[in-house]
């Protein structure tokens, strides 16, 4: 069944949009160093820099495509040396690790750093919670029609004000288990996942996949 925020005694808790009265505005915390400096691992080698297009180099070295391409001519990983054996210069093997996490770790920056987010749906209303499933922002009276739809499947929903007091590395462990893969094509990093191309070997949306008659065939990885 849905998973729903509950109260301390397991039953829902009423959503709360906006502070009450006499209370004291809630500011989000500002982002701790260690959100910088923890995950230093997953930006490109090269330019330190975040990527949605991280290539894994067979010596296992992570570069983005800028930094590859200004590399072209010599054919080699610009950390060891070792040969790039692809003609072109740019490996095929996406990253997809690294790339996944910087995605998950953009939405906790995004709940830490912003006190007006908006709901993902309707635009207007004040979030509430976060489906990690859905990968969306929902105010209440969509959260409500998330749980209608989905009453069938199990989508963990929680807090928006839950996540912001905990840290990145336990926001990255509680979504783990509801990891989605995004899209590799560049204009849509942002969008999960549905589609694997075994021609391409990277993983696509459904448009991509559909709309692009060169991504076939292709499997679904749902």
């Amino acid at each position: 069944s849905p998973t729903s925020p509950l109260d301390g005694d397991g039953a829902t808790a009423p959503m709360e949009t906006g502070p009450q009265p006499g209370t004291p505005p809630c500011l989000p915390p500002s982002q701790p160093p260690a959100v910088k400096d923890d995950f230093q691992f997953i930006l490109c080698e090269g330019c330190q820099q975040e990527s949605p297009n991280l290539k894994l180099l067979t010596c296992l070295h992570t570069l983005c495509l800028n930094c590859l391409s200004e590399n072209k001519p010599i054919g080699q990983c610009p950390m060891c040396r070792t040969a790039i054996p692809q003609a072109s210069g740019i490996p095929d093997m996406d990253n997809l690790l690294f790339t996944n996490l910087q995605a998950r770790l953009s939405i906790y920056k995004k709940i830490s750093n912003s006190s007006g987010l908006s709901c993902s749906r309707c635009r207007v209303a004040a979030v509430a919670v976060w489906c990690s499933e859905c990968e969306e922002f929902l105010c209440t009276k969509c959260f409500e029609d998330h749980q209608w739809f989905f009453k069938k499947r199990s989508h963990e929903a929680r807090r928006v004000e839950e996540l912001r007091a905990e840290s990145a590395h336990r926001f990255l462990e509680d979504t783990r288990k509801s990891c989605n893969l995004f899209c590799s094509s560049p204009g849509h990093a942002d969008h999960i996942s549905s589609i694997y191309c075994k021609k391409c070997e990277k993983p696509l949306c459904c448009s991509c996949a559909l709309l692009d008659s060169q991504h076939a065939p292709f499997c679904d990885i749902r």
